[in-house]
C-alpha cells in the first residue's frame, strides 16, 4: 500500500522540501502564490474527482499531487519572475502565472461536464424507466385481451420492437416468451437483453451453454448462470472451477438445485459464509445425508448462531429428515 502510494505522492514531497528550503532561506516571495495555486488545484481537484459516479472515479486523485506541484512550482516561479526589470522576464513571469492558474480552472471545468453528463444520463435512464413501464403496462393489457396465446403474442411484439429494448426488456419480463425466441435473442449485442434471456426460467440449456461460450465478457453472466436450473452439470462444472472473477458467486451455486452433488459437497467443505448455508438450506428437496455437514459448514462460518439456519436445520431433522 505505502509502495502504491509513494508514487502520486512524490510530487508534494518535493514541494515540501523546497518549501522548507526557501523558509530556511528566509525567501518568503512568491510562496503566497505557490501555496494559493497548491491549494486551488487540490480543492478544485477533489471536488471535480468526486463528481464522478464511476466506481473507479476517486482513481482521478492520482495525478493530483502531480498537477499541485506543477501550479505551485509555476506560482513561486511566476511571482519571482514577473517582478524582472526585463520585459520577456516579466512577460514569461505572467505566463507562468497563467499557466498556473489553468491547472485549476481546467479542473473546475472538468468537474462541470461530469455533473452535467451524470445528469444527463440520469434523465435519459429516468425517461428510459418510465417508457418500459409505459410498455409493460402495454404489454399486460394485451395479453389479458389473448389468453391462451400469450406466446404468439409476445413473439409478434418481439418481432415488431425487434431494435427497441424499451419493449424487449419488459417483453422478456413475461413467462410465456417461446425457448425458441430466447434462444434467438441470445446473440443480441445488448448486453441487458441477454441477461434478460440468462434470468428467464424457459431459457434452455443449450441457450444458457451459447451465452457462456460468448467471447465478450463472459463474466458479466456468471452469476445468473451459476444460479440458473436450467445451466448444464458440465457448464456448472467448468463455471465452478474456473479462476472466480466476480464476488459471492459460491452463493449463487449453493441456490441453484441443479448443482451436482459433488460440487455441493465440495462447497459445503469449504465454506465460511453463512449465506451458502442459507441457500442450500432453501433448496425444496435437499439431500438429508448433507444435513450433518451443513451443521459442520454453519458451525465454522462467519455466523454459527444465524437463526434462519438453526431453525431450518431443526425442521429438516424432525420433518423430512427424521
Amino acid at each position: 500500500m505505502l509502495g502504491f502510494l509513494a508514487l502520486p505522492l512524490s510530487p508534494l514531497l518535493l514541494v515540501l522540501l523546497g518549501l522548507a528550503w526557501l523558509l530556511w532561506k528566509r525567501r518568503w516571495r512568491g510562496l503566497p502564490e505557490g501555496a494559493g495555486f497548491v491549494l486551488a488545484v487540490g480543492v478544485c481537484g477533489v471536488w471535480a474527482v468526486f463528481q464522478s459516479q464511476s466506481s473507479t472515479g476517486a482513481l482521478g486523485l492520482l495525478p493530483l499531487p502531480f498537477y499541485a506541484a506543477a501550479a505551485g512550482l509555476l506560482g513561486w516561479a511566476g511571482a519571482n519572475v514577473r517582478r524582472s526589470p526585463q520585459r520577456w522576464r516579466a512577460v514569461l513571469g505572467w505566463l507562468m502565472l497563467l499557466a498556473a492558474l489553468a491547472l485549476p480552472l481546467g479542473l473546475l471545468v472538468q468537474g462541470f461536464q461530469t455533473r452535467a453528463l451524470n445528469q444527463q444520463r440520469a434523465a435519459q435512464q429516468s425517461a428510459h424507466r418510465a417508457e418500459i413501464e409505459r410498455n409493460k403496462a402495454t404489454i399486460s393489457a394485451l395479453l389479458a385481451q389473448h389468453p391462451g396465446a400469450e406466446g404468439a403474442q409476445i413473439e409478434a411484439l418481439i418481432a415488431g420492437h425487434a431494435q427497441d429494448r424499451a419493449w424487449l426488456l419488459p417483453l422478456l419480463e413475461q413467462p410465456q416468451v417461446p425457448s425458441e425466441t430466447l434462444d434467438r435473442l441470445a446473440d443480441s449485442a445488448d448486453f441487458g437483453i441477454v441477461l434478460s434471456v440468462a434470468r428467464h426460467p424457459h431459457a434452455r440449456p443449450e441457450t444458457l451453454a451459447r451465452i457462456y461460450r460468448r467471447p465478450a465478457n463472459p463474466d458479466y453472466f456468471f452469476s445468473d448462470l451459476a444460479r440458473h436450473p436450467n445451466t448444464p452439470p458440465e457448464l456448472l462444472r467448468e463455471l465452478y472451477h474456473r479462476p472466480r472473477s466476480i464476488m459471492n458467486l459460491d452463493r449463487q451455486f449453493a441456490a441453484n438445485p441443479a448443482l451436482p452433488a459433488e460440487l455441493r459437497r465440495e462447497l459445503l467443505a469449504q465454506t465460511r459464509d453463512v449465506h451458502v448455508v442459507q441457500g442450500l438450506l432453501g433448496l425444496p428437496a435437499l439431500d438429508c445425508a448433507l444435513l450433518p455437514v451443513l451443521r459442520q459448514a454453519l458451525a465454522r462460518s462467519d455466523r454459527p448462531e444465524d437463526s434462519f439456519s438453526q431453525a431450518r436445520l431443526v425442521e429438516l431433522q424432525n420433518g423430512r429428515c427424521a
